[in-house]
């Protein structure tokens, strides 16, 4: 009999593979070949789901963006929706800052392909949907907070500030994780979420 092949295990291992190169040598050491090789398996086998470097590049941003927006539902999906729970906010803007390992090399990863996002444009489109997709975590999070009884709150302006919080957090706590570790991101997280339920009187 055929084998038969999971092919979702089997993209899940490309994009392990994928990103370890990414990490090691670099967005430009990734192709066809050198994924192949980090694989173990030959380049016809790669090809059989991407034909060119940017087909993986884009497969490895995508793949990024949707394992962080899974740990964002499960957490927004245990959320009681009744109350402003500071920690459990904080747990939920926490899945995508660098607090562990896996979220680290996700963050570094992400920030390589933001970099060539630049000049690339079928990444910048992709770039462009994360960023749309995270300013909407961050306007969902404000109006949570606010329970939507603040009428003078300004909600746009806090997303502005709690989406610019996030995206320095991240590249700090990436680059930076001795003088910015997982205790003071997500302290930082806490602070601002704190002041900001103050202003809107739902603590």
């Amino acid at each position: 009999m055929p084998k038969v092949v999971d092919h979702e295990q089997r993209r899940d291992e490309i994009a392990d593979a994928l990103w370890r190169v990414v990490l090691r040598d670099g967005v430009a050491a990734a192709s066809v070949r050198t994924v192949s090789a980090e694989a173990g398996w030959s380049t016809g086998a790669i090809r059989h789901y991407f034909s060119s470097q940017d087909e993986l590049m884009a497969f490895a941003m995508t793949t990024l963006g949707e394992r962080a927006k899974a740990r964002v539902q499960q957490r927004l999906d245990a959320l009681d929706r009744e109350q402003a729970d500071l920690e459990a906010l904080v747990e939920v803007l926490g899945e995508v800052l660098p607090l562990d390992a896996q979220r680290k090399a996700e963050s570094e990863v992400w920030l390589a392909l933001l970099a060539s996002a630049r000049t690339h444009e079928h990444l910048r489109a992709l770039a462009d949907d994360a960023h749309r997709s995270l300013r909407g975590l961050c306007d969902g999070v404000v109006r949570h907070l606010a329970h939507d009884a603040a009428a003078d709150l300004d909600v746009v302006g806090e997303t502005d500030r709690l989406h610019g919080l996030l995206d320095g957090l991240a590249v700090h706590g990436t680059m930076y994780p001795r003088q910015l570790p997982r205790t003071r991101l997500r302290a930082a997280v806490r602070a601002h979420l704190t002041d900001l339920a103050v202003r809107a009187g739902t603590v």
